[in-house]
């Protein structure tokens, strides 16, 4: 008789990796402005200082084992002319009996198309391993060889490609993950990693002198699932605090805040209220995000050199003075 972990082994594994699921492979992200990189290798680099991002993502609240997931990246422009650009990212996403661990390196190239835009391209390659806790398992048939160990894991290579056009106020981003599409074996059963496309584009106006706001969209697609756009409002004060709220269509309403500390530091929190049928099994989703911009400091002149610049800029403005009076 085959035990029943087998079994939950080869449900799981297909509704996690095979080509035809519905579900979603990838993590969820609410703050997905707060790290663009998270959906888009092409980010890295698009600011101008080394940015690290964390996040820390508890859905369904009251479900038990539901997933939680926690994402670090880091990532920069490389060089004086800033046009190259390196990135990192691990992310940790476990549900239940459910593990699965990724790690990526980026690297991307930008262009300045303009006065105002620029371009970002660039790829991601990595590796994503899938674990099945079998200690947490009760098993009917100890038996089996499937069950030899404490953990069932598997190692997939993988990449992504994206595609960043931004300004100080605009971006828009196109992506592709798991394009590759690379098979793994379980057994006697053979699923694949599906291919996730991401659009995102958001525009940051000016209200008032002290008020900015930032509407967004996320655009999801991962066959056969059908698109699943999000849109995202910030009401921005004076780049010091933000409230906002976002619509996942079909799954969720939220609300955001956050703060920035001296430009460098961001911490965001957004709660997640479901609107789908599990709302009552669940009290929602929580996610924080922290994010810091290695900015340096502007070095501040002495008060010799101060006063000398004064001198300096007092001769020049006397002497612009007196051959405007000379040409007269």
């Amino acid at each position: 008789m085959k035990n029943t972990i087998y079994i939950t082994i080869l449900l799981l594994a297909s509704i996690l990796i095979n080509k035809n699921s519905m579900a979603q492979q990838l993590p969820i992200n609410t703050n997905y402005v707060l790290n663009n990189y998270a959906y888009n290798p092409a980010v890295a680099g698009s600011k101008p200082n080394a940015v690290v991002n964390l996040n820390y993502r508890n859905q369904w609240v009251g479900f038990q084992d539901a997933p939680k997931t926690f994402m670090v990246s880091l990532h920069s422009p490389i060089g004086k002319q800033k046009k190259v650009a390196m990135g990192a990212l691990v992310s940790s996403d476990n549900t239940g009996l459910i593990g699965k661990t990724s790690g990526y390196l980026t690297f991307g190239y930008h262009v300045k198309l303009n006065k105002t835009y620029k371009l970002g391209l660039a790829a991601s390659v990595g590796m994503v391993q899938y674990r099945i806790k079998l200690y947490d398992a009760k098993v009917a048939d100890t038996g089996d060889d499937l069950l030899t160990g404490n953990i069932l894991s598997n190692n997939v290579f993988d990449s992504n490609g994206g595609l960043y056009l931004y300004s100080d106020k605009l971006f828009f981003g196109i992506s592709t993950y798991q394009y590759l599409g690379n098979k793994i074996n379980w057994k006697d059963s053979q699923s694949s990693l599906s291919q996730h496309m991401y659009a995102t584009i958001g525009y940051t106006f000016k209200a008032s002198k002290n008020i900015s706001i930032q509407p967004s969209a996320l655009i999801k697609f991962n066959k056969p699932t059908p698109i699943q756009p999000e849109f995202s409002a910030r009401m921005i004060y004076k780049n010091l605090f933000w409230i906002g709220g976002s619509y996942r269509t079909n799954e969720s309403a939220s609300a955001l805040l956050g703060l920035t500390i001296k430009d460098k530091l961001s911490i965001g929190y957004s709660y997640d209220m479901l609107t789908s049928k599990i709302r009552t099994y669940t009290s929602g989703s929580h996610e924080i995000m922290i994010t810091f911009q290695f900015i340096k400091p502007k070095k501040k002149l002495d008060a010799d050199e101060q006063e000398l610049n004064n001198i300096d800029n007092s001769i020049k403005s006397k002497l612009k003075k007196q051959n405007e009076e000379s040409s007269k």
